[in-house]
């Protein structure tokens, strides 16, 4: 009876991890190319029992469950027309280049750019945008256009190229306690895969509130069920402990 209290709880537990993530992704529903967040589980290896007698085997018991690694939906989310052309947006496995003020490579989705007073294109925390010539800067906004390929003109010549990263699995990268992913050692590229900037368009969140409230609801009713079950075997727990085998004197 104990061991399925101990069982129960670890359900409850598994809700409460799943109900944080569910939490983050709806309070991220407006975040510019944001990517949803999934957790997943694994079992305890099962506790094998046997019959200390004769030695019989009797079978396995479940010891629930752990949390096994989080991932990333790279699904791509839709895209808004804003008429800005500092907004971009990309598609699949590629992400924009920025650098930090410690000279760390981090990579985004969130396209939202503007020009800062030395007129560097940089993000809404003040990390410079990189192109494949170093950090792009833009003198004259009035002839600005970037193609699909991330290729960047002024008055139709040439200036730099967006360095764009591209991984062939979400698994390549490390997601942080900020808006921003870093690349795993040893990622490698994609073998294909064609890079689609579109200027003026930012991408939404890929998260779909009415699907995380629905599963929301469902996480919040196994763990109330998971709570009650934990209350009606403490409850008999305690009668047994205080009632049986006792005898009326």
């Amino acid at each position: 009876m104990i061991k399925g209290i101990y069982l129960t709880a670890s359900g409850m537990n598994v809700d409460q991890k799943r109900m944080d993530v569910l939490s983050s992704n709806l309070a991220n529903i407006g975040s510019t190319g944001y990517k949803r967040k999934d957790i997943n589980f694994t079992a305890y290896r099962d506790m094998l029992v046997d019959n200390l007698g004769n030695r019989r085997h009797l079978g396995s018991l479940p010891q629930g469950l752990i949390i096994h690694n989080f991932s990333l939906n790279m699904d791509n989310g839709a895209t808004k027309h804003t008429q800005n052309p500092f907004d971009f947006a990309l598609n699949d496995l590629h992400f924009f280049t920025l650098e930090d003020e410690e000279g760390r490579q981090l990579l985004t989705r969130n396209g939202s750019f503007a020009l800062d007073e030395q007129n560097f294109l940089v993000n809404q925390d003040g990390h410079r945008v990189l192109g494949e010539g170093g950090a792009i800067n833009i003198a004259d906004t009035q002839a600005f256009e970037v193609d699909q390929e991330g290729n960047i003109t002024l008055d139709g010549q040439f200036l730099d190229r967006f360095q764009i990263t591209s991984v062939a699995h979400a698994g390549d990268l490390m997601v942080t306690n900020t808006p921003y992913y870093l690349l795993r050692e040893g990622a490698q590229p994609p073998e294909e895969g064609q890079i689609e900037v579109k200027q003026g368009f930012l991408e939404q969140s890929n998260v779909n509130g009415i699907a995380l409230m629905t599963e929301m609801i469902s996480v919040m009713r196994s763990y109330e069920a998971n709570q009650r079950a934990v209350q009606l075997q403490d409850e008999a727990l305690s009668r047994t402990v205080n009632q049986v085998g006792k005898t009326n004197i």
